[in-house]
């Protein structure tokens, strides 16, 4: 008699089905995200959550080669090579780092945390308390709030500056142990944005200019009334303004850096890394300092772990060190403090 062929198991063929449908739609919902970009509230939202619909392709990888399954490998590897884009560097730097024993001695400390208004005050107490940033870029402060902060932290931060309140009633600041040469509105914003200052600092003699940012808010499955209301509109509507602010911050920051200043752009982009905000601005010269040598995913909206990297410090004419999360204390977003070096 003929051998009887061997039969794999017969619940291994759903959960290829399975897999290979996740590797299609995956790589469908890349296309859409890098052709569409930001210009519709799909492919934003995508882009938003990327970290968590592209991670499984990791998984199923090694697992579709182990099986021989060559059609759900295949499916797979375009999404398991983006999000090994994403991920990748932060276990290359955790190794570097374990190895690199003359690590270079960072300068300044500099931090941002959107406070979420009344909600992160624990947050900033604690962040200022354990982490002493030099300088500290801080947004959704409220009119009402900066008496009570100025009397709180003045000893640890005596130049302070605030932008005015945003239609929305909140506003950004930064705040400093070195002294303010200058304050000048940021002019051009489109419509719907946040206001936002040039602040500069005299570190030691040498010019530092910080921007505290906040990207038009989203309007996530809001009501249409909600969104009539929203400054930046619909979700659409408000990424299509987050564009144009971060178009507007890039070219900014490439004028101070010719300018000869450092240039710190920190705070809240409400965007992540597929998003169109935070691509334009590296594309202009300004190093991601997480992303340069963080060593997490630094999921920094929501609680931990959060759903999305939106808070970021952004260097020009400055060296990363090192970065971390701080604690929330309250807020929806965790604070992100980087260590940062002059150029030698």
């Amino acid at each position: 008699m003929p051998p009887t062929p061997s039969r794999r198991p017969g619940w291994r063929r759903p959960l290829r089905d399975l897999a290979t449908g996740y590797g299609v739609l995956a790589t469908v919902a890349l296309l859409v995200v890098l052709v569409v970009s930001d210009g519709h509230t799909v492919s934003y939202v995508l882009g938003l959550f990327a970290v968590w619909w592209l991670a499984p392709a990791l998984v199923l990888v090694p697992l579709a080669t182990a099986f021989r399954s060559w059609r759900t490998l295949a499916a797979a590897l375009v999404p398991a090579v983006a999000a090994g884009g994403l991920l990748g560097p932060y276990a290359l730097h955790r190794l570097t780092s374990a190895l690199d024993a003359d690590r270079e001695r960072p300068d300044l400390r500099i931090a941002t945390f959107n406070t979420s208004t009344w909600k992160g005050t624990a947050g900033l107490e604690q962040l200022v308390r354990e982490h002493h940033p030099d300088v500290l870029a801080l947004q959704e402060i409220a009119p009402r709030q900066r008496t009570g902060y100025d009397r709180e932290f003045a000893a640890q931060y005596p130049y302070r500056s605030y932008t005015p309140a945003s239609s929305q009633g909140d506003g950004d600041a930064v705040w400093s142990r070195y002294p303010i040469v200058s304050v000048q509105p940021v002019t051009g914003l489109p419509a719907g944005a946040r206001p936002s200052d040039v602040v500069v600092l005299d570190v030691d003699g040498r010019r530092l200019a910080v921007v505290s940012v906040h990207l038009a808010s989203p309007c996530l499955f809001c009501s249409p009334r909600a969104a009539a209301n929203s400054p930046a509109g619909t979700t659409g509507e408000a990424a299509r303004v987050r564009v144009g602010e971060a178009r507007r911050f890039a070219d900014l920051a490439s004028g101070l850096r010719s300018a000869g200043d450092a240039v710190v752009v920190a705070g809240d982009l409400n965007s992540a890394e597929l998003n169109e905000p935070l691509r334009e601005l590296r594309s202009h010269g300004l190093v991601d300092a997480h992303w340069a040598v963080g060593t997490q995913p630094g999921l920094t909206r929501g609680s931990s772990p959060g759903f999305a990297r939106v808070d970021v410090v952004l260097l020009s004419r400055l060296d990363p060190v090192d970065t971390f999360e701080g604690a929330p204390g309250g807020s929806t977003h965790s604070p992100v403090v980087a260590d940062v070096a002059w150029p030698r």
